[in-house]
């Protein structure tokens, strides 16, 4: 199977001649899957985008291209075991120059198909460069487990601790035990030191507890040294700790090098001798999402003050506006909003009204212009930054936008 760069530089690469390529990014989340909602959202995309082709007068060898293309995503589609393992996907498809690509996403922005003269690939590019690495660190009174995660695999670095000796001893991740420390872990009574008939329980009590924590604390120190080794090495760009929270999970960050604890994103209940490495995933995807919908408030504060500034609008055609002198440096799109609009297709900017800049250069009508804002903000390197909340839906005039500069 290729890799994601493999597969990223034979789609930059590729130039069909007298064909258009079809461009499909799907949500796969939860809720998409339920009841096979994600097949009826592309079912009601290539309905709008072929009446959308009827309208722009294409070749019939195109348009019987593209109508394969729609036919064979959906058979792709249509079988469960092909979107395993991702809650995004993007499927590149051009039927006239055997073209069929996949992509299995963490995420996508929104559920988007369009047609053009090339594969659309920007928002993998922009999703990888997002997500990044993520380390996940598990751990318990027996184990310390530690995974890599981006947006192609998660895998877990069996030799995690093999670099780290501590009192002559080797621990080793994943096993039922910390392999090579046998008896260093050894809970004991303390022995009496009074006459024999004088039974110290509380003393030796407290002292047994006490030993326990600071065996505890002993595993945290050698996993979060460990976990800065790694960080030294692959340089990650997020860490997740994983275990049983009530155990005290959350006091590691006692022990975090500054750097790691600026990268700690959360913590997620997992058991760690048992953990899979697609459980680990679901479980983190999962945090991020939460995190991700905590950002929309900060997103919406933001908006709010640096308008006051005059480095923001709220407002589509205002949005638009920027977009087409480049002074965008990250939109905001509420998840449900759709506008119809004109494309000019040459010059490729986004217009309410049919009109382009260029002389002799038609517009073109399209049925959700959303979907070409996202392509633009992605050409000119801003983030793209979808609200999902309802609430804060009704803040955002239609787009919004941060601004590289006032105006």
């Amino acid at each position: 199977m290729a890799s994601l760069r493999e597969t990223l530089e034979k789609l930059a690469s590729f130039r069909p001649e007298n064909a258009l390529v079809t461009s499909l990014y799907l949500h796969l989340r939860p809720e998409e899957r339920q009841d096979n909602k994600y097949l009826r959202i592309y079912k009601d995309m290539v309905k709008e985008k072929k009446g959308e082709l009827d309208r722009r007068e294409l070749p019939k060898e195109a348009i019987s291209s593209l109508d394969k293309d729609f036919e064979v995503i959906g058979e792709f589609l249509s079988e469960p075991k092909n979107l395993d393992g991702c809650r995004g996907i993007a499927i590149f498809s051009c039927s006239r120059e055997g073209l069929f690509e996949v992509v299995k996403l963490p995420y996508v922005y929104r559920s988007r198909l369009m047609v053009s003269p090339d594969p659309l690939i920007r928002e993998i590019a922009a999703i990888d460069e997002e997500f990044g690495r993520v380390a996940v660190l598990l751990l318990d009174r027996k184990h310390i487990r530690f995974f890599l995660m981006d947006i192609e695999s998660t895998v877990e670095s069996v030799d995690f601790l093999e670099p780290l000796a501590t009192r002559a001893h080797k621990f080793h991740s994943g096993g039922g035990e910390l392999k090579g420390a046998e008896g260093t872990f050894q809970l004991k009574m303390p022995s009496r030191g009074a006459a024999p008939n004088m039974v110290q329980h509380a003393y030796g009590e407290w002292r047994f507890h006490m030993r326990i924590k600071e065996e505890w604390h002993r595993i945290l120190k050698l996993a979060s040294d460990a976990a800065f080794e790694s960080w030294k090495e692959i340089k990650f760009d997020r860490l997740v700790v994983g275990g049983f929270i009530e155990e005290g999970l959350r006091e590691i960050e006692n022990h975090l090098h500054t750097y790691l604890k600026e990268r700690l994103v959360g913590y997620i209940e997992i058991n760690p001798s048992e953990a899979k490495p697609h459980e680990v995933r679901e479980k983190v995807l999962n945090l991020l999402w939460e995190k991700d919908r905590e950002q929309e408030k900060e997103l919406i504060s933001e908006l709010q003050e640096l308008i006051g500034k005059g480095l923001a609008v709220n407002g589509t055609s205002r949005v638009l506006e920027m977009l087409t002198i480049g002074n965008v440096r990250t939109v905001l799109i509420p998840e449900d909003f759709e506008k119809r609009g004109y494309l000019c297709p040459e010059t490729h900017l986004v217009s309410l009204k049919p009109e382009c800049p260029l002389e002799g250069e038609t517009p073109v009508e399209v049925e959700d212009i959303v979907d070409e804002v996202i392509e633009e903000a992605l050409e000119q390197r801003a983030q793209v930054e979808v609200i999902v909340d309802e609430e804060l839906q009704k803040k955002v005039d239609g787009l919004a936008a941060f601004l590289r500069f006032s105006l």
